[in-house]
């Protein structure tokens, strides 16, 4: 079966609002859940054009990208080849992971992807699968509380400021996810928060850290737009 994806036909207009010119993730909050890659060899999960995987690099991690759009890829591999990192991309589905062996890495990210993902289950127990004993890995997602299927826009409030109305939150699934990126696909996968933390644990990835930074958006100081997890799986 050729293994298809949702950003193949979207991948050139995503390529050129995200990174294109292979600078790698600008993120603190990543940064410092991820600590201190050195010397670690580490899967950039469902990574796109490979911002995060360059990101890897550059701390000095031995990095494996793998993602579904082969289109998406090769804007990885050709900012690769115009500054060799080191890193190695694979096509493959992030519910499987099938390219990659058992035990076989340090540890992994996976960055604004797990909502995008349907299948959260076998995605988290893929990624288990493949650290080592005491591995370790950090995620990224839109806040599951304050992004639901129905949220909305930057309201006026009291004396200037400002608050975040979201609803439908217990309707896990599929839905609409309006963005500001137009060009990217607009379905969603929504999940409660409760639900994230289960499934991690259910699937061996305990939570040994979580982080809600303040955005730089008056609506996203007044309540959290995403959520990092770090989760580190028993050491034998």
């Amino acid at each position: 079966m050729i293994l298809k994806s949702p950003y193949d036909e979207l991948a050139d207009a995503y390529h050129a609002t995200i990174d294109p010119d292979g600078a790698g993730l600008g993120d603190p909050t990543f940064d410092e859940l991820v600590g201190d890659p050195r010397g670690k060899r580490v899967a950039a999960v469902a990574c796109g054009q490979g911002r995060d995987a360059r990101r890897l690099a550059d701390l000095g991690a031995e990095v494996v990208g793998i993602d579904a759009s082969e289109s998406l890829l090769a804007h990885a591999r050709e900012l690769e080849q115009r500054r060799s990192r080191g890193i190695e991309y694979v096509h493959g589905d992030a519910q499987d992971l099938r390219p990659l062996a058992d035990r076989s890495f340090d540890g992994a990210v996976c960055y604004m992807a797990l909502m995008d993902i349907p299948a959260l289950e076998p995605t988290l127990r893929s990624i288990a699968r493949i650290l080592e004993p005491g591995g370790w890995f950090v995620a990224a997602i839109t806040h599951p509380c304050y992004k639901s299927p129905a949220h909305g826009e930057l309201v006026d409030h009291v004396e200037g400021t400002y608050r975040r109305i979201a609803g439908r939150y217990f309707e896990e699934g599929p839905h609409d996810s309006a963005t500001r990126w137009e060009i990217l696909p607009r379905v969603s996968y929504h999940r409660t928060l409760s639900t994230y933390v289960n499934t991690l644990v259910g699937a061996g990835l305990p939570i040994v850290r979580m982080a809600e930074p303040i955005g730089d958006k008056p609506v996203w100081k007044e309540a959290a737009g995403l959520l990092y997890v770090r989760c580190e799986t028993a050491k034998s």
